[in-house]
């Protein structure tokens, strides 16, 4: 019986998802696995996974897609059949949506490698029918309050997750000590990340950091005092040690080093401290403290999992076409813009912090507040928009909470003569598109559903699959 419901909810999200396809009505990324859940709700445990094929979870609050996405790049490049949530569906159904689409019609997953972006409150539900080889956590930043709640309650479901499952290995940000020092059985294996930045990026990043998220408290996971940082990268990522018992930062694995960068790409060196002692250099066409994160996790992944040279490394990080709205480049009415998904207070600051930097760049923010985006949308006023206070050009502001936007910039001592709202997201992008002048470049950061309303109304293409 449990063969023959597996085998009718596969079928069944596999017909849904030629539908929507023929249809040109979505992408079929979540809507064939939810069907498919309803009839069998193990569903994802009865798939028939190739023994040699290595499974990799990629879980955390920010960087997932990216970080899923050039993983998958590095290895594809390197030879190997890969699979992964591309679109970025990485609750439950989303997963069963790629498993179903991917399979043969009896279930069959013929990769070497499944890489999976995985939902914190997802994670227990999917160990629990999967085992994991690997399992990658990236950060933990204040997100989503209405789902998770605060940071205590986002670490203790990764940790059910983990604690669910044997003989993995964890691919650990040893910069947030949160993720460094996260419970886990003795049998899985730690391998940590990290950067590394001289005297005057940390001052540099000192002043953003601690500000910004206020309501961010650093205490030592094992005695809870306050921690003391030598250095900051972003937020509470750092070089960090407890002066009341022996907790410090973890010595990386993999150390990112001498990073340079400019508005295109950025230049940096791992050493692999632990292993042969040997420093590589790379460059990656993003920019970002953020995605120097991602990047970081990837390649610490691919180095850990497998025989990868440096050469198939950077191949795969030249040639990686960004995620959807995840620094994606594209084109609007013949022009040229790029979309940041924006979602919590770190990562927006971040994002912030990085775009205002550019010439000539044009902003646009589109909030809504739907059930994928959080309902709750106090995060706004915990992102540093103040960044943007100086900025002398008009700014766009759109979506369902537009006016919450408006007022956060007004509070931010933005000129309100500048901020120019419109709810409805076409016409706001149209009128942000018809203002840029030639020189001139559209940021737009949106939160989750309003990328999903501009692909849906066609309102841009990307242009590395132009």
């Amino acid at each position: 019986m449990n063969k023959l419901l597996f085998l009718l909810s596969l079928w069944l999200a596999k017909l849904i998802s030629c539908l929507i396809s023929i249809l040109h009505i979505g992408q079929a990324s979540n809507f064939p696995g939810k069907i498919a859940l309803k009839i069998k709700k193990d569903l994802i445990k009865y798939f028939n996974i190739n023994s040699s094929c290595k499974i990799i979870l990629v879980t955390g609050t920010n960087g997932k897609s990216t970080t899923c996405g050039l993983l998958a790049n590095i290895l594809k490049v390197s030879g190997f059949n890969v699979i992964f949530n591309k679109s970025g569906a990485n609750l439950l159904s989303g997963i069963a949506s790629m498993f179903c689409h991917h399979s043969t019609l009896f279930g069959k997953l013929k990769y070497d490698y499944i890489v999976l972006e995985v939902d914190e409150a997802t994670l227990p539900l999917l160990t629990s029918q999967i085992k994991p080889h690997f399992i990658a956590i990236t950060n933990f930043f204040r997100d989503q309050l209405d789902r998770f709640g605060e940071l205590d309650a986002t670490v203790k479901l990764i940790e059910k997750g983990i604690d669910q499952i044997q003989d993995c290995t964890l691919i650990l940000n040893a910069d947030d000590y949160r993720v460094a020092f996260i419970k886990a059985t003795s049998t899985n294996t730690r391998i940590y990340y990290g950067l590394e930045y001289h005297t005057s990026e940390d001052s540099h990043n000192k002043e953003v950091s601690w500000q910004s998220d206020p309501q961010e408290i650093t205490t030592c996971p094992k005695c809870s005092n306050p921690l003391t940082f030598s250095s900051k990268s972003l937020a509470h990522l750092g070089n960090y040690k407890c002066n009341k018992c022996t907790l410090e930062k973890p010595l990386p694995n993999y150390l990112l080093t001498n990073i340079q960068s400019d508005h295109l790409t950025i230049n940096f060196d791992i050493v692999s401290l632990s292993f042969t002692n040997n420093k590589n250099n790379f460059f990656l066409p993003m920019i970002g403290t953020f995605n120097l994160y991602n990047a970081a996790c990837a390649i610490s992944i691919a180095k850990t999992i497998t025989n990868i040279t440096n050469v198939q490394i950077q191949k795969g990080l030249q040639t990686y076409s960004t995620i959807f709205g995840r620094g994606e480049k594209i084109t609007i009415h013949n022009k040229t813009a790029w979309i940041y998904l924006i979602k919590n207070p770190t990562g927006t600051t971040e994002v912030l912090r990085t775009l205002v930097k550019i010439p000539n760049a044009r902003f646009l923010i589109a909030i809504n507040d739907n059930f994928a985006d959080g309902r709750d949308v106090s995060w706004l006023w915990d992102s540093r928009f103040d960044i943007l206070s100086k900025h002398k050009k008009d700014i766009y502001v759109s979506g369902k909470r537009a006016y919450d936007m408006a007022l956060r910039l007004k509070y931010a001592d933005y000129d309100i003569n500048k901020i120019k709202v419109n709810e409805r997201i076409k016409d706001s992008v149209k009128e942000a598109v018809g203002a840029l002048q030639e020189d001139e470049i559209l940021y737009i950061l949106p939160t989750y559903t309003v990328l999903l309303e501009m692909q849906r109304k066609g309102l841009c293409k990307n242009v590395d699959k132009a």
